[in-house]
């Protein structure tokens, strides 16, 4: 997987250079961004400035995020919300 960091992100979002935009939840419950490019192959994921990804702990967060950064410029991008099963104890057994 590739990865992007936030003025990266930007930009593709500006240029409209994003043709899917997924939200997803990782094992721990958290929530990341992971973006599919027009102009080339690959899942790329929104990282932080160290290289680490980039998560929320609630949709909430992450939404206010998305509208705060991206505000006008992705009202007409679908966004994808993609969650991982979590195992119940029953079935851990």
């Amino acid at each position: 997987m590739y990865t992007i960091n936030e003025a990266e992100m930007a930009d593709f979002v500006r240029n409209r250079a994003i043709k899917r935009f997924s939200i997803i939840q990782d094992d721990g419950g958290k929530f990341g961004i992971e973006v599919e490019l027009t102009w080339k192959e690959g899942r790329h994921s929104l990282v932080t400035t160290r290289g680490t990804p980039r998560l929320w702990a609630s949709l909430d967060t992450l939404t206010r995020h998305i509208v705060e950064k991206y505000d006008g410029q992705i009202d007409l991008l679908p966004i994808c919300l993609n969650l991982v099963k979590r195992q119940t104890k029953t079935e851990s057994k």
